[in-house]
C-alpha cells in the first residue's frame, strides 16, 4: 500500500471520527432532555390523541436512548392507560449510513397496561390515534411513493420484563383479569414486508374473576411459549414454524398459520399433545373446573389439524385423532375405564370406545357431525351383560329424601305459584342446540335380583325434547315395553310415558322397585299404563319429588294371577280384627282393577278373589302412603264360622250359602292401617234381612192348602212387594 493511499485512509477515518465526535457533542449540547421532551411529547400526544408524560430522557450517540417513567394517560388525563418505568433502546451507529437499522436491544422494564370496558360497553383504548377532524368533506391524503431500497431492520433482542396487565369490565359480562408477562424475542427483516421472530414468552394470570354464568375466582394460571415464526406485515399473517406451548405444565406443540389477522382471521394449525397423564391435565385445570369429587386417570394424546374462521363455527374443520388409554373416571363411588379413540375428519367425528365399570363392559360407537356447532350425534351402546347394582352410586340410594306433605284429598293440595322460588328449585331449561339419536342393546341385565334379557332402547334428542321411541325387554316368560317423551325446553320440564307389562313376576317388580314392600306381593302381573306430568305454571311437570307427586297424572289397569299377599300390615291387621290367622296370608286366584292418579291421589277400583275370600277395594290412596278405602269382605263358610264365633253376628252376615259379608273401611297408612266395620252399611243389611224374614213369615205360602184363584194370589204378591219397599 503506497503512502498516498495510507494518507487518504487516515484522512477518511479522521473525518468520520470528527463527524461522530461532532454529532456526539451536538447531541450532548443541543439535544438536551428538555428540548427532546418539548419536541417529542406534543408529537406523540397529537399522534395518540392522549396526554403523555415522560419523566426523563438520556440520549447517547453510543449507548442509545433511555426514557424513564413514560406514561400514556386515560381520557381523564389522570389515570395511566400505559405506564413504563424504564424504556431503553440500544442501536448500532455505523449501519445507519447504509440504511441498516440494527438495534442491539430494546428493553421495557415494568411496563403496565390497564384495559377497561365501561358500563356502556366502550373500551378505554377506543379513540387512541383518532384525530379530531374538522367538519366538511374529507380529503384523501396521498402518500408519497417510496423510492430506493427500503431500510432493513434487525432487532437483536427485545426484552419486556415484569410487564403487568389488567382488564376490568364494568358491564359485568366479561371476566376481570390481572396478570403479568415476561418476553424475550429477536426480530429481523428477512424479505420485503416480512419479519422473522424467535423467542420465549412466559405468561401468568394471577387472578381471573368470572361473573357469568356463575361467579368463580381463578388464581395462578401459568403459560409458557417458545416459538419460531414469520410475520407478514402486508397481510397481517403469522406463519408458525414451531411453537412449544405449556399451559399449567401440559405440553402442546403447534405449527401452522394465522391468516388475515387484519380483517377476518382464519387458522390452519396442527396441534399435538404427546402421551400425557390425564390426572396431570385434571390437576392443571382444577383451579377453574370444580373436580374435587372427580378423579381421573390413564393417558391421552392427540394430533389434530384445525382450519377455518374461528368466529364462523360452520367453517371450522378438524382432521386427526384423540387416543384414550385406560382413561379412568371415578365419581360418586363409580369407577369407569375407557379405551379407544375419537377420529376427526372434515365431515364428522367417529367414536370408537370400549368401556368398563367393574364387571360391566360395553362397546360405544357413533359419530358427531357439525362437531363445532349444532352437533348431530349418533351414539350406540352394546353390552353382553350388565350388573346394574354396580352402576348405581352408593350415595344416591342412601341420600335422604325430604318428606312430602300429607295428602288427605284433592282439596288440600296446595300448588306453589311463586315463580321465583320455583325457578330456583326446579330444573332449568336445557340450552342445547344439538340432536342425538341411537340404540342401546343389552343381552342380559340384572338389578337387585331382577333379570331382564334382550333389552333394546331407541332414543332421540331433538329440539330439547328427549324421546324414548321404543324400549323393550324380556323377564322370565314375560316382557315389557315403554314409550316416553320429555320436554326440557321449559323450567320443570313436562313428560309423558306409556307402556305395558305382560306376565311378569310381581314379586320381582315389588322387591326391585318398592323395597319397603319386599316379599309381600307374589303372582303373575300384567298391566297397561299411561303417565304424564302437568299442573305447574306454563305446563311444567316438575322435577322435584313433591312436584312430581303433585302433578302426576296416570291411568293404569292391572291383572294378577295365582297371587299371594303376605307379611303385610294390611293383611295382618285384617286378621287381627276378625280373629282369623289365615288372613295373614291371602292367596289370590285372580285380582284386577284400575288406578287413576290425579292431584296426588290414586283412585283404586279393584276386585280380589280366592277360594276363601273375595273383596272389592275402592277409594283413595295418597302418594304419601295415606289410605282411605272401603270394601265388602266376603268370607267362605269356613272362615265365616271363625269370624262369627268371636263377633257373634253370624245370623246377620251369613247368606243362604253360608258365606259371610262384612263391610269394612280402611284408613291410616300402609305401614299402620286401621280397620273399622262400616256400621251404617252393616245396619242397613241387618234391617234388610230382618224385614225379609218378617215379610216371608207374614206371607208364607201354605203348600198344604188348595191353590187359591189367580186374582187372590196376585193381590197378595202386590202387598208383599209394597211392604218390602216401605221397610227398605
Amino acid at each position: 500500500m503506497t503512502k498516498k493511499i495510507k494518507k487518504i485512509l487516515l484522512v477518511v477515518i479522521a473525518s468520520i471520527l470528527a463527524i461522530i465526535i461532532a454529532l456526539a457533542v451536538f447531541i450532548k449540547i443541543y439535544m438536551t432532555p428538555e428540548r427532546v421532551k418539548a419536541f417529542l411529547i406534543p408529537a406523540v400526544e397529537k399522534a395518540l390523541n392522549r396526554k403523555v408524560n415522560i419523566g426523563g430522557i438520556n440520549i447517547s450517540l453510543f449507548k442509545g436512548i433511555e426514557v424513564k417513567d413514560f406514561a400514556i394517560k386515560e381520557k381523564d388525563e389522570k389515570t395511566d392507560f400505559v405506564a413504563c418505568r424504564n424504556f431503553v433502546l440500544k442501536y448500532q451507529l455505523l449501519p445507519l449510513l447504509s440504511k441498516k437499522i440494527i438495534i442491539d436491544e430494546l428493553k421495557l422494564l415494568s411496563p403496565e397496561i390497564r384495559i377497561e370496558r365501561d358500563s356502556e360497553g366502550k373500551f378505554n383504548f377506543e379513540g387512541i390515534g383518532q384525530e379530531q377532524k374538522p367538519a366538511g368533506p374529507a380529503k384523501e391524503e396521498q402518500l408519497p411513493e417510496a423510492k430506493g431500497p427500503a431500510a432493513s431492520l434487525l432487532i437483536n433482542r427485545v426484552i419486556i420484563q415484569d410487564a403487568g396487565f389488567s382488564f376490568s369490565d364494568l358491564k359485568k359480562e366479561l371476566p376481570d383479569i390481572k396478570g403479568s408477562v415476561n418476553i424475550e424475542m429477536d426480530l429481523k427483516s428477512t424479505a420485503k414486508n416480512e419479519l422473522s421472530s424467535t423467542g420465549d414468552i412466559n405468561l401468568k394470570f394471577e387472578d381471573i374473576f368470572i361473573k357469568k354464568p356463575s361467579e368463580k375466582h381463578i388464581r395462578d394460571i401459568n403459560a409458557g411459549l417458545k416459538y419460531d415464526a414469520r410475520i407478514n406485515l402486508e397481510s397481517f399473517g403469522l406463519d408458525i414454524h414451531t411453537a412449544d406451548l405449556k399451559i399449567q405444565g401440559i405440553p402442546l406443540k403447534i405449527t401452522g398459520n394465522f391468516l388475515n389477522l387484519r380483517s377476518e382471521p382464519a387458522i390452519d394449525l396442527e396441534i399435538q399433545l404427546p402421551k400425557t397423564k390425564i390426572s396431570d391435565i385434571q390437576k392443571a385445570f382444577s383451579s377453574y373446573a370444580d373436580t374435587d369429587k372427580l378423579s381421573l386417570s390413564g393417558n391421552t394424546s392427540l394430533n389434530l389439524k384445525l382450519s377455518g374462521i374461528p368466529k364462523n363455527s360452520d367453517s371450522l374443520k378438524a382432521d386427526g385423532i384423540i387416543l384414550l388409554e385406560k382413561a379412568g373416571i371415578t365419581y360418586a363411588g363409580v369407577n369407569a375405564v375407557f379405551d379407544g379413540n375419537l377420529k376427526f375428519n372434515k365431515q364428522k367425528m367417529d367414536i370408537d370406545l370400549n368401556g368398563a365399570i367393574g364387571k360391566n363392559t360395553a362397546k360405544i360407537k357413533g359419530s358427531v357431525r357439525n362437531y363445532f356447532k349444532n352437533q348431530e350425534i349418533i351414539l350406540n351402546l352394546y353390552s353382553k351383560q350388565l350388573f346394574l347394582d354396580e352402576l348405581m352410586p352408593a350415595g344416591i340410594e342412601k341420600s335422604p329424601v325430604p318428606a312430602p306433605p300429607s295428602y288427605t284429598g284433592a282439596k288440600n293440595i296446595k300448588v306453589d305459584t311463586d315463580s321465583t322460588l320455583r325457578a330456583e328449585k326446579e330444573a332449568k331449561p336445557l340450552n342445547l342446540s344439538l340432536t342425538a339419536s341411537g340404540e342401546i342393546k343389552i343381552d342380559s341385565a340384572r338389578y337387585k335380583g331382577m333379570t331382564a334379557s334382550d333389552f333394546y332402547l331407541k332414543y332421540l334428542l331433538k329440539n330439547k325434547k328427549f324421546e324414548i321411541e321404543k324400549m323393550t325387554a324380556r323377564a322370565g316368560k314375560g316382557d315389557f315395553s315403554l314409550y316416553s317423551i320429555t320436554d326440557m325446553s321449559i323450567p320443570g320440564y313436562t313428560y309423558s310415558l306409556s307402556g305395558n307389562i305382560k306376565s311378569l313376576h310381581a314379586e320381582e317388580i315389588v322387591n326391585t322397585f318398592f323395597p319397603k314392600a319386599k316379599d309381600t306381593v307374589f303372582g303373575i302381573i300384567s298391566s297397561n299404563f299411561k303417565m304424564s306430568g302437568a299442573g305447574l305454571p306454563a305446563g311444567q311437570a316438575g322435577t322435584l319429588s313433591e312436584s312430581i307427586k303433585r302433578n302426576l297424572v296416570a291411568d293404569t289397569d292391572f291383572n294378577i294371577k295365582d297371587g299371594k299377599i303376605t307379611n303385610n300390615k294390611m293383611a295382618e291387621n285384617l286378621a287381627l280384627l276378625l280373629g282369623i290367622d289365615e288372613l295373614k296370608t291371602i292367596n289370590l286366584k285372580q285380582a284386577n282393577g284400575t288406578v287413576k292418579i290425579r292431584d296426588g291421589i290414586a283412585r283404586l277400583d279393584s276386585i280380589f278373589a280366592s277360594d276363601d275370600i273375595a273383596m272389592d277395594p275402592k277409594g283413595n290412596i295418597g302418594l304419601d302412603e295415606t289410605i282411605n278405602l272401603e270394601f265388602d269382605l266376603k268370607l267362605s263358610p269356613r272362615l265365616t264360622d271363625k269370624a262369627t264365633r268371636n263377633a257373634g253376628i253370624a245370623k246377620y252376615i251369613k247368606d243362604d250359602a253360608g258365606w259371610g259379608r262384612i263391610p269394612l273401611r280402611v284408613s291410616g297408612t300402609f305401614s299402620n292401617p286401621s280397620y273399622n266395620v262400616d256400621i251404617a252399611k252393616a245396619g242397613e243389611r241387618v234391617i234388610e234381612k230382618e224385614v225379609d224374614k218378617f215379610i216371608d213369615k207374614l206371607f208364607k205360602k201354605d203348600t198344604d192348602k188348595k191353590a187359591v184363584d189367580d186374582k187372590t194370589q196376585q193381590d197378595k204378591k202386590s202387598v208383599e212387594d209394597l211392604l218390602k219397599d216401605v221397610f227398605k
